[in-house]
């Protein structure tokens, strides 16, 4: 088990150098391409790092195959629109094809195919929770409204995001699950092994937050103090998440949550809200989010033994 992980290590490593290396090129206008095409791509690598150490289950070899399909598209998109052969736009319809191709592919192999599960397989056990989750998020969300704009109105936009995050989890679930495949299903138990069921979830979340490094300073633009609160936001979504899987043993439910989380993060606040927060509005939002999520991690999965 030791050497698959080395396998996940290095080729996660070695590939989010390269696109860091690319992104920091295009920042600094040495190359010129579509930075998201970068960062679709990027979204898959875990899935790709995690199918190749061949330790995951074998019910799933046809889904490690999509991967590897998906990855190289991906690249291949990704390259043609740096070589100029493609403009940026067409790479992004290509891309966004390939993704909802891929998306509804995993979802008829997970379906239907050689495991014949359930994409809703434990929902059951965890819709409570799946509701608190969207009441903290939107009672945060509400809180930035009320104290940083006028436009009240803006708080049903993130009722109608619900919607769009059950659309964007089956269109899109080739990315998520791209990411959820390798760090709640491939990472999660050894490192709940090995670093105990809570502290395991912390370094998971860590790990979460650093394979974004490459686009810290590029897409994102981020300052050290945004740094800081992204890793703080990883951990506590990382509770969140992992209750998820450990409670379902169903990678969809925290592709469920994940979905949910990137609809209604601070994208469906008015303009002026974001604006007015400031410094220490974004921490206060942000350390409101992270304590209320935190909570999962006194749920009762967390304290049983593995």
């Amino acid at each position: 088990m030791k050497k698959s992980y080395i396998v996940f290590a290095v080729f996660t490593t070695f590939t989010q150098a390269v696109f860091s290396v690319l992104l920091f090129l295009e920042k600094f206008g040495i190359l010129h391409f579509d930075g998201q095409l970068a960062g679709i791509a990027m979204c898959v690598v875990p899935a790709v790092g995690a199918a190749l150490t061949k330790s995951c289950d074998e019910k799933y070899e046809e889904i490690q195959r999509l991967f590897y399909v998906l990855f190289g598209c991906y690249c291949l998109v990704l390259v043609l629109d740096i070589l100029g052969i493609l403009s940026s736009g067409i790479a992004n319809v290509i891309a966004g094809a390939v993704m909802v191709i891929g998306s509804l592919r995993l979802l008829w192999l997970y379906n239907y195919g050689k495991k014949k599960s359930s994409t809703f397989d434990g929902f059951r056990e965890i819709r409570k929770a799946i509701i608190l989750f969207i009441l903290i998020l939107l009672g945060r969300n509400i809180f930035a409204v009320f104290a940083y704009s006028h436009e009240y109105i803006a708080v049903f936009s993130n009722l109608l995001v619900l919607v769009q995050a059950a659309l964007v989890m089956f269109v899109g679930a080739a990315q998520y699950w791209g990411e959820e495949y390798a760090w709640r299903g491939f990472l999660q138990k050894p490192l709940q092994e090995k670093f105990g069921k809570r502290w395991g979830i912390v370094v998971l979340g860590i790990i979460w937050e650093t394979y974004h490094f490459p686009m810290w300073f590029t897409m994102y633009d981020l300052d050290i103090w945004e740094v800081v609160l992204r890793y703080l936001i990883a951990v506590a979504l990382t509770f969140v998440f992992g209750y998820f899987y450990m409670k379902t043993d169903n990678i969809w439910a925290p592709i469920c949550g994940h979905a949910i989380y990137n609809a209604m993060s601070a994208s469906v606040l008015p303009i002026e809200a974001v604006v007015n927060m400031g410094k220490t509005g974004a921490i206060m939002y942000t350390l409101l989010t992270v304590v209320c999520c935190s909570l999962f991690a006194l749920k009762k999965e967390y304290r049983k033994n593995l």
